[in-house]
C-alpha cells in the first residue's frame, strides 16, 4: 500500500531540493540541508536539520509546518543531526589518500 500512496508525479530532484530549502529557510534558523537520498523504499527527499539534541521531537511549530510524508511528489523524510553534520559529513570531500 505504501508504494500506491507514493507512486505518482514527481517534481524535478532540483526544483523539489530549492523549493524545500526555501521553505525551510523561512521556518528553521540553524544549519540544514536537504538532498536526494535512497533506501529500501527507493529514493526520497531527507531533510537534516541541525540540532542541539537530536534525542529531543523538533519544536513543534517547526514539526507541524514540514509534517507530512510527501513533498513536491517525493517521499519525505526528516533527519535530525548534531551541529557540525552538515558540513562535517554530507558536505565534506572523500579522501582517496586512505
Amino acid at each position: 500500500m505504501a508504494n500506491k500512496y507514493f507512486s505518482g508525479e514527481k517534481a524535478p530532484r532540483e526544483e523539489a531540493i530549492s523549493k524545500l530549502m526555501q521553505h525551510v529557510a523561512g521556518l528553521f534558523d540553524g544549519r540544514f540541508l536537504a538532498r536526494i537520498t535512497s533506501d529500501d523504499g527507493g529514493p526520497h527527499v531527507t531533510l537534516y536539520l541541525e540540532v542541539e539534541n537530536p534525542n529531543l521531537p523538533i519544536e513543534p511549530f517547526l514539526r507541524d509546518a514540514l509534517h507530512n510524508p510527501k513533498w513536491m511528489g517525493w517521499r519525505f523524510i526528516i533527519a535530525k543531526c548534531p551541529p557540525g553534520y552538515v558540513d562535517g559529513v554530507l558536505l565534506s570531500k572523500k579522501k582517496s589518500d586512505y
